[in-house]
């Protein structure tokens, strides 16, 4: 076996945290060729009950609805109900465009959203074509399907580039999207890479009919069986399957490298999630991460159908995987059981917290901040001694952040438990508060629970003041504000709203018996938009030029606003930390080529953009 990239040495090793495998979809059997009942309708299925046969690819599309091909047709799945978009409900057999059930497939397998028309990509495998099925509308319009390349045939070996519906391929078995609006297609029993860019097919890389596993650029390199395909950017990932490696493609010049070539066995899809790489094998998913590679889920050893945390599951035939940002979960389709299951990418919480100050003295209010890891959804404070303690600002122990003070002097632990659906975790600090007397006048300070609002939004002011304060007295300029529940300008921890957009200065005047200190903090809460609730007319704003390269540019801004970018994986990628105005052009030099999420806040609304980056 080669090495990784010639220097690095793989190990296999097993995960250990906790990823909850369960079964998302599809009533669980060995075997194929069972459908659903009255399969003349486009009667709507729970996914409890719903009956695939063979199903082999998945995609998702931009509203959270997911693409399953089945044995000779498509499902799609939103709100727990599973629905037939298109083919043969029954198993029929065919190659045929037309919409809904009367349409047909033959052994469709990978599927890929073209974000462009949000239709589905089709890898037509014993058809050896590609296929498109048209974007849901609603469920009285049934989708049509539409044949992209290929001409249709169900033996030998056949390759031929050009026109695409001229072209042929040979048990074409995954297909990728990229920006620019080219597809490229795993064309499995040919050991080769195709491109459909317009009308045109064209082999990028590897020669129809030769399997081997070269490197090189276009026909000089070599596959065994490619069987998926994953785009980042201008590097297209290839499950070599019968390399049992992964292959990258440089698809600017069509060069060919090894990416992973030891610790696999016949690697049937990959797919790319924050930082790390997931491959999915016939019985397990591995993850590959800072250079090393793991089993994620599943065992590579023993087959069944078992949910369970982590490598205690077991699967009978994975064949594809997708990461399903809205649900923060893997889906992956296990052929040999025909189900879809589900893959938590959360783990039991690593408890962790901060505090505003070790060291305050009596009264002093003292923020304790969870920080802990990996989601916890509970949380329970407690501090030893325990009896000289006052929560604030209502806060209860339970809370994720929580203001406390202290009435005796000395010395204090503070422990956090965290839990989630996964497990717990706890953490004690010994001799974390030290509290000490009050032997002079305050020194102001103080917070908000939030620094950026929308109109009429309540804020919390929260004193921090040390040195014991009695009295407070705040101000605030301008002065377009309003005291809320009951709160006013002399309390501990008053409640603000702001009735204009613009940047509000807090200054804070703590007293006790030994004198007074002010603070004030210039611009220190933002409203930059009007009531979230409020009945606003949309927002009229555009973008240019899509695709871009270094800038991207916002028109008709004239309100402060804030903008966050995602990737197509749900990651955010780059954001501005405080609202602009008028700064409307966004550097996006930094980011690879591929497909961009901006999402602007501005106006008390929430715009999405789509846009592409291309250099």
């Amino acid at each position: 076996m080669k090495s990784f990239l010639g220097i690095l040495t793989l190990f296999l090793c097993f995960n250990l945290s906790s990823q909850v495998v369960k079964t998302f979809a599809g009533t669980q059997y060995i075997g194929s060729g069972q459908y659903n009942e009255d399969p003349n309708s486009l009667r709507n299925f729970s996914v409890d009950s719903v009956v695939f046969s063979a199903p082999y690819g998945i995609a998702v599309d931009t509203t959270g609805r997911i693409y399953i091909s089945n044995e000779h047709s498509i499902y799609w799945i939103k709100n727990s109900r599973a629905y037939i978009a298109a083919g043969s409900p029954s198993g029929e057999s065919d190659s045929k465009d037309f919409a809904g059930i009367v349409s047909r497939f033959a052994t469709p397998s990978g599927l890929t959203l073209n974000y462009n028309k949000n239709e589905i990509l089709v890898a037509d495998l014993d058809n050896n074509q590609v296929r498109t099925v048209e974007n849901f509308i609603n469920l009285s319009t049934q989708q049509k399907v539409t044949t992209l390349a290929g001409v249709r045939y169900t033996s030998g070996s056949v390759h031929s580039d050009g026109n695409a519906v001229s072209s042929r391929f040979n048990s074409p078995v995954d297909v990728a999207y990229a920006p620019n609006g080219d597809i490229y297609v795993a064309d499995r029993n040919n050991h080769c890479i195709r491109k459909i860019s317009g009308n045109t097919v064209s082999t990028i890389a590897g020669s129809a009919g030769v399997s081997g596993s070269n490197n090189g650029t276009g026909s000089s390199a070599r596959f065994a069986a490619p069987s998926g395909l994953f785009l980042d950017g201008n590097d297209l990932y290839v499950a070599d399957y019968g390399n049992s490696s992964i292959r990258k493609i440089n698809i600017t010049n069509n060069a060919v490298t090894d990416f992973i070539t030891t610790g696999l066995f016949g690697p049937r899809d990959i797919i790319k999630f924050e930082n790390a790489f997931y491959i999915v094998e016939s019985l397990c998913i591995k993850k590959f991460e800072n250079n090393a590679l793991s089993t994620y889920a599943g065992n590579p050893n023993i087959n069944g159908y078992v949910n369970a945390n982590g490598t205690s599951a077991r699967f009978e035939d994975l064949t594809s995987i997708i990461y399903h940002t809205k649900d923060k979960v893997f889906y992956v389709v296990d052929k040999g059981n025909n189900t879809i299951r589900s893959i938590s990418t959360e783990t039991k919480p690593t408890a962790n917290f901060t505090t505003s100050t070790s060291n305050a003295t009596k009264g002093q209010t003292i923020l304790l901040k969870n920080t802990s890891t990996n989601k916890p959804t509970s949380f329970r404070w407690s501090f030893n001694p325990s009896n000289t303690y006052t929560l604030l600002n209502n806060s209860k122990l339970t809370d994720s952040v929580i203001y406390v003070s202290f009435n005796q002097t000395g010395a204090y632990a503070v422990k956090l438990f965290v839990s989630n659906a996964l497990g717990a975790d706890s953490l004690l600090r010994n001799n974390y508060l030290t509290i000490t007397s009050v032997t002079a006048s305050p020194v102001a300070n103080f917070d908000a629970n939030k620094k950026a609002v929308a109109l009429n939004e309540v804020v919390n002011l929260i004193d921090l003041s040390s040195n014991g304060p009695t009295e407070w007295t705040w101000r605030i300029s301008p002065n377009n504000f309003q005291w809320q529940n009951g709160t006013d300008s002399n309390s501990q921890f008053p409640k603000v709203s702001f009735s204009n957009l613009g940047k509000y200065s807090i200054t804070l005047i703590a007293k006790n018996d030994e004198g007074e200190h002010l603070m004030t903090k210039s611009d220190f809460i933002v409203v930059n938009n009007t009531s979230i609730n409020s009945n606003l007319n949309p927002i009229q704003l555009s973008i240019y030029p899509n695709p871009c390269s270094e800038t991207l540019n916002i028109l008709n801004l004239n309100e402060l606003y804030k903008y966050q970018i995602y990737n197509m994986q749900g990651q955010k990628v780059h954001h501005n930390n405080e609202f602009f105005k008028n700064e409307a052009s966004i550097d996006v030099s930094s980011l690879n080529n591929g497909i961009y999420f901006l999402e602007i806040q501005y106006l008390g609304q929430t715009k999405i953009f789509k846009f592409s980056v291309s250099k």
